[in-house]
């Protein structure tokens, strides 16, 4: 889609991944912590990494501040692959990562989601003013609520829409919220929306400003060289191709 990027550095090395598991096993594959709006997309290519090459690598999924926290605590992975800076920023700063070390890898976009049929009429932010309960992702667990925040304070909305948002620990969750009718809209990523049934976009959020360009990252953490293999594989014709059929963008 326009004005959406994918880099994806041939030498990419990145392998490990954050989430509910506490440490790296390294008689096991290695582990990758990866934001929780990347389950469907990195399950699907590691399954295309393990049919090419016969080896293949764990995944534990979570909010990607949430991910970092558990790092910075003592949490081992190989390498993490995380939505925003918010949570590279905290691993440099705790030396778990030098500075340069993460690599911008594909983007995504910021929507609006209703129950599929629903014909709200809502077209912008501003149409959210009393329009009901809103589901979001926490700005302090998610890197997604910091992209949506900064595009309603952009709009003059963000203090407005408080007795409206609902906020959830992720993406996915604010996404269940809508499925499960416990809320009439949320704030999500295009690909999520994309993945569920019975949801459909009101409406993509234009923005101009960087802070609300959904943008994901990749480093390693460890000298594993299973990781650093399968993180290669990131960039190859046959994983963006998986990545961008899932709606990722170049």
């Amino acid at each position: 889609m326009k004005g959406r990027r994918l880099i994806v550095a041939t030498a990419l090395m990145v392998s490990g991944a954050i989430g509910f598991v506490a440490c790296s096993d390294a008689e096991g594959p290695p582990l990758v912590f990866a934001a929780a709006s990347l389950v469907d997309v990195m399950e699907d290519v590691e399954r295309q990494y393990q049919t090419e090459t016969g080896e293949t690598v764990r995944f534990s999924f979570g909010g990607s501040n949430l991910l970092a926290n558990q790092i910075t605590a003592g949490a081992r992975a190989d390498a993490v692959i995380v939505a925003g800076s918010t949570p590279i920023e905290q691993l440099i700063e705790h030396g778990a990562l030098k500075k340069g070390d993460a690599v911008p890898i594909f983007t995504n976009r910021l929507v609006l989601v209703e129950p599929a049929g629903s014909n709200s009429g809502l077209t912008n932010l501003v149409d959210l003013v009393d329009s009901g309960r809103i589901a979001m992702p926490d700005p302090s667990t998610a890197p997604a609520g910091e992209y949506f925040e900064a595009a309603l304070i952009e709009s003059g909305l963000w203090d407005g829409l408080q007795d409206q948002i609902i906020p959830t620990l992720d993406v996915r969750a604010a996404l269940a919220a809508v499925m499960t009718g416990n809320v009439g809209y949320a704030l999500v990523y295009e690909t999520d929306a994309i993945s569920a049934e019975n949801i459909e976009v009101a409406f993509v959020i234009e923005s101009s400003i960087e802070a609300t360009e959904p943008r994901y990252y990749a480093s390693r953490l460890t000298n594993d060289p299973r990781a650093d293999r399968f993180m290669e594989f990131l960039a190859s014709p046959q994983a963006i191709s998986i990545i961008e059929s899932y709606g990722f963008g170049r």
